[in-house]
C-alpha cells in the first residue's frame, strides 16, 4: 500500500481501483467495451502503510491503483431506455455545494456501447464524446452519434450581473448586493452590469450557464464593445461552454438535463431541428424547448441540419439575463475530415462526409422574396394608458417603448412610422419554399441582421449572427442592405421560426425587433380573413391559410385560421427568493406590442369581477391586444412566440383545449402549456373555433401566470356564428376546393382533421 495507509482505520470499506478499466471479453457484446475493475473491501488491519482486507481482492491491481474511503455505494441497474440518466448530487447540504459544482449525471448509452474521445477514439468519460453503437437512438436513426451532455442551471454566483432597473426602494445596490452574499452564494467581489439596461428588479441576475462553463456578454463586450461581433471566435476566442465538433451527415444527440436549481429555461438551437418524442416519427419537430428543474430530453439531430450546411452554429438559453450571463456555446459543423476528430464508424455514414451543397435551396425550390426594413420606432402599448403604471413598492409596468425598432415591409414602412400601430414582422411561405429576405437597415445608429434560427440556412451567410470562426459580417451598418436566404425543408415539418435582430441582439430585441418567419402546408395561399385580399407577400399576424388539396401532401387537410402571438416580459424579480416578495409584474410586458393592464381597466370602470367585460357598457371596447375572430367549428392554430421573455410563462385559451403532440394520434389533450423566450408554440384548437360543441362567444387566452395576465397579457378569441358576415368564410374558396388524385399517407395535426 501507498504511504497514506496510517490514515485508514480498520473495518471501513475502501474503494480500491477508483478509476480501474480493464479490456473486456465478453463475446456476445454487439462492441467490444472495457470493463470497471473497482472494488470494495473491508479493512481488517493496518500496520504502517501495509493494509489487509478481510477477504482477497479479485481484480490484479496495477501499481499505483487508487484507493479511496470516500465513495457512495450507489445500484444502478441497466433497464433504462436509452438516454436515461442518473442525476447525482450532495443532498447533505445542496444549496452550498450545487452552487459550485456539487452535481453530476450518470447517461445510459446503448447495449453494447462504448465511449470515444473524438479526437483520439479512446476511452473516454466526458461531457462530449464519440458513442459507437449499432442500436437505435431515434425514429429512423441507428448507429454511432456524437454526444453533447448539456447540463443547464441557475442560482451560480460566479455569472451574475447586477440589474440597474426597476429595483424595491431602500439600500443601495452596494449594500443589497453585500447582503445578498450568503453561504450558499458567494458572489465575487467584481460583478459587472447587466449589458440589457431594462431587465427589471432584484439587484441582481440569478446566475447561469452551461456545463459549469459560460461566455458572459459583459465580460465580453467589455473586452470589445462592438454587439455585432459578440460571437466571434476571430474577435473573443471561442466561448468555453463545450464545443461540439461533427461532419456533416453526422447524428448528434443532445442530452438535455436542468441540474440546477430554482427555474425553468429554455434550449434553442439554430439551423437544427429535433422531434420532441425522439422515438415517434409523427412528433412535432422544434428547435427549441423548455426544460424544468431535474427535467431532462433526448434530441436527436443531424450536423448541418437536413440541408447539409457546414460552418458554426450557435445554441444558446432563450431567457434573456441567462442568455447574456453566458448560457450559450458552438456546435461547429465540418465539411473536410481533420486529424483531430475522428469520424464516426463507416457503418453510421458509410459514404463519408457528403458533398456541401451550391445552395441551402434546391434548384427547383419556389423563391419568395421579402423586403424587408429595420428602423427605429418608439411605441406605446396602450394609446390611452398613461406612460407608466405603479404596481407594487413603487415599481411600475412600463407601457412605452421610448427606443422602440421594428421590422417592417418596405413598402409599409411609411405607414407603420406614422400613427398606425405596427405589428411584429409576421412573414408566410410555403413547405418547400426558398425565402429570401432582402434587409434594409434604416435605424440611425445600430448595426441590423435577421437571425431566423428555426429554418434551414447556410450559416457562413445567412444564420444572421456573426458565430465562432465563420467569415465575414452577417450584419449591415445603417443605410446598408443584405440578403439572407432560408429553406423551408420538408422534413422540418411546418414549423414556426422565431426572427431577432444579430446586429445588437443585447438590446434590439427588447426594444421590439423581433418577429417571425410561419409555415403553412405546401402550395397554401394566405387571405385576409376581413376582405378577402391574398396577403401571401404581406406582414400580417393573422391570416386564412387556404391550403391546396389538389397535392397528394395535403391530402385531409382543411383551410384554417393562423394567427402568431408574440409575448414579451422583462420582470427579473417576479416568482424568486429576492426580499421582499412582490406579487406584480414591473417593466415591459406586452403581446404583438399590446397590453391592457388590469390597473389601467380599474381606471376606465372595470370592476375585478368584471376584468374582462367592458369597462363602459354604453360604449363598449375591446382590449387593444390581438382579436382572434372565427366562426364556430372553425379550425385554429395558434403560434405562441416567446419573442423576448425573462420568465417562464403558460399560455392558456379559455373553453379550449389542444392535443400536446399536434400531429400524433391519441395524444394526450392540454389546456394550458409552458413557454418561455425564444420558444415556439404551435397551438391546433381541437374541435375547431368553440370547442367539439362550437360554442358561440368571447373567450379569453391569456399568459395564465396571474401577475403576467394582469399586467396586459390577454385578450379575445371571438367566436362567432357560422354565417357571420365580420370575416370572410373558410369554406369554398380558390385552390382549397381541389381534390387530391394519388392520395399518399402524411402527418396531418389530429385537432386538424
Amino acid at each position: 500500500m501507498a504511504p497514506g495507509a496510517s490514515l485508514f482505520h480498520p473495518n471501513t470499506e475502501l474503494m480500491v481501483g477508483m478509476d480501474c478499466l480493464e479490456k473486456g471479453h465478453d463475446a456476445a457484446a454487439s462492441l467490444p467495451r472495457d470493463k470497471s475493475c473497482q472494488e470494495v473491501a473491508r479493512v481488517k488491519e493496518i500496520k504502517g502503510d501495509l493494509v489487509t482486507f478481510f477477504k482477497p481482492l479479485k481484480q490484479n491491481h496495477p501499481a499505483g491503483d487508487l484507493v479511496s474511503p470516500e465513495f457512495v455505494p450507489v445500484s444502478v441497474v441497466g433497464r433504462c431506455g436509452y438516454g436515461d440518466r442518473v442525476l447525482p448530487g450532495d443532498h447533505a447540504f445542496s444549496p452550498t455545494t450545487w452552487p459550485h459544482g456539487g452535481f453530476g449525471v450518470t447517461i445510459v448509452e446503448p447495449f453494447g456501447s462504448t465511449y470515444h474521445d473524438r479526437r483520439t477514439a479512446s476511452w473516454c468519460m466526458w461531457s462530449i464524446a464519440d458513442i459507437h453503437s449499432n442500436e437505435p437512438i431515434g425514429a429512423g436513426v441507428s448507429g454511432s452519434f456524437r454526444e453533447l451532455m448539456v447540463s443547464i442551471h441557475d442560482t451560480v454566483p460566479h455569472t451574475v450581473n447586477v440589474i440597474e432597473a426597476g429595483n424595491p426602494p431602500g439600500q443601495p445596490i452596494e449594500v443589497a448586493l453585500e447582503a445578498g452574499k450568503t453561504v450558499s452564494f458567494q458572489m465575487p467581489d467584481k460583478i459587472l452590469n447587466a449589458p440589457n439596461k431594462y431587465i427589471n428588479g432584484g439587484t441582481h441576475t440569478t446566475g447561469s450557464g452551461f456545463n459549469f462553463r459560460a461566455a458572459p456578454f459583459a465580460q465580453r463586450l467589455s473586452n470589445n464593445p462592438d454587439t455585432s461581433k459578440l460571437f466571434s471566435s476571430a474577435v473573443h476566442g471561442d466561448p468555453g461552454t463545450p464545443l461540439l465538433r461533427a461532419y456533416t451527415g453526422d447524428t448528434m444527440v443532445f442530452r438535455l438535463l436542468h441540474q440546477l436549481m430554482n427555474e425553468s429555461h429554455v434550449w434553442t438551437i439554430a439551423g437544427h431541428t429535433f422531434l420532441t418524442e425522439r422515438y415517434a416519427a409523427d412528433a412535432n419537430r422544434k428547435n427549441s424547448i423548455h426544460v424544468g428543474i431535474a427535467e431532462r430530453y433526448d434530441l436527436v439531430s443531424k450536423a448541418g441540419g437536413f440541408q447539409g450546411m457546414p460552418g458554426d452554429y450557435i445554441h444558446f438559453n432563450g431567457r434573456t439575463s441567462h442568455f447574456a450571463e453566458g448560457g450559450w456555446g458552438i456546435i461547429r459543423v465540418l465539411d473536410k475530415e481533420t486529424a483531430d476528430l475522428k469520424p464516426l464508424p463507416k457503418g453510421t455514414n458509410p459514404l463519408g462526409i457528403p458533398a456541401t451543397p451550391n445552395s441551402v435551396c434546391p434548384s427547383d425550390a419556389p423563391v419568395k422574396s421579402f423586403n424587408v426594413v429595420a428602423l427605429d420606432r418608439p411605441m406605446k402599448l396602450n394609446p390611452k394608458s398613461p406612460d407608466a403604471i405603479e404596481v407594487d413598492f413603487e415599481r411600475k409596468i412600463e407601457m412605452t417603448m421610448p427606443e422602440g425598432k421594428i421590422f417592417a415591409l418596405e413598402e409599409e414602412a411609411a405607414t407603420v412610422a406614422g400613427n398606425v400601430m405596427p405589428n411584429p414582422l409576421t412573414l408566410r411561405a410555403n413547405l418547400g419554399d426558398c425565402i429570401k429576405v432582402n434587409l434594409k437597415n434604416k435605424m440611425k445608429a445600430s448595426r441590423a441582421s435577421f437571425f431566423a434560427p428555426g429554418l434551414a440556412f447556410d450559416p457562413k451567410d445567412s444564420q444572421g449572427l456573426n458565430v465562432g470562426n465563420n467569415a465575414g459580417d452577417q450584419t449591415v451598418a445603417p443605410g446598408e442592405s443584405r440578403t439572407y436566404t432560408y429553406y423551408a425543408h420538408p422534413l422540418n415539418k411546418e414549423t414556426t421560426s422565431l426572427v431577432w435582430d444579430g446586429g445588437n441582439i443585447v438590446l434590439n430585441p427588447r426594444n421590439g425587433l423581433y418577429g417571425a418567419i410561419v409555415i403553412g402546408p405546401k402550395g397554401s395561399q394566405y387571405r385576409d380573413p376581413v376582405t378577402g385580399a391574398d396577403v401571401s407577400q404581406k406582414n400580417v399576424w393573422r391570416a386564412d391559410v387556404i391550403v391546396d388539396a389538389s397535392l397528394p401532401e395535403n391530402v385531409g387537410k382543411r383551410n384554417y385560421r393562423d394567427v402568431a402571438l408574440f409575448f414579451q416580459d422583462e420582470d427579473n424579480i417576479i416568482g424568486t427568493a429576492f426580499m421582499p416578495y412582490v406579487q406584480n409584474v414591473a417593466g415591459l410586458t406586452s403581446v404583438n406590442y399590446r397590453a391592457e393592464p388590469y390597473k389601467f381597466r380599474e381606471e376606465q370602470g372595470c370592476s375585478l369581477g368584471k376584468m374582462f367585460q367592458p369597462c363602459a357598457v354604453d360604449k363598449p371596447e375591446d382590449p387593444v391586444t390581438p382579436l382572434i375572430e372565427a366562426h364556430a367549428g372553425d379550425a385554429i392554430r395558434i403560434h405562441v412566440i416567446g419573442a423576448n421573455s425573462e420568465q417562464n410563462c403558460m399560455f392558456s385559451v379559455e373553453g379550449h383545449e389542444w392535443p400536446i403532440e399536434p400531429y400524433m394520434t391519441g395524444a394526450d389533450m392540454i389546456s394550458v402549456v409552458e413557454y418561455a423566450g425564444s420558444e415556439i408554440l404551435d397551438v391546433f384548437i381541437r374541435g375547431g373555433a368553440g370547442g367539439p360543441y362550437r360554442q358561440v362567444g368571447d373567450f379569453v387566452w391569456s399568459n395564465a401566470r396571474l401577475p403576467y395576465t394582469q399586467s396586459g397579457q390577454w385578450g379575445y378569441l371571438r367566436v362567432l356564428p357560422t354565417g357571420d358576415s365580420r370575416i370572410q368564410p373558410l369554406s369554398g374558396s380558390g385552390s382549397g376546393t381541389r381534390q387530391a388524385e394519388l392520395p399518399e399517407p402524411q402527418a396531418i395535426p389530429t385537432a386538424m382533421k
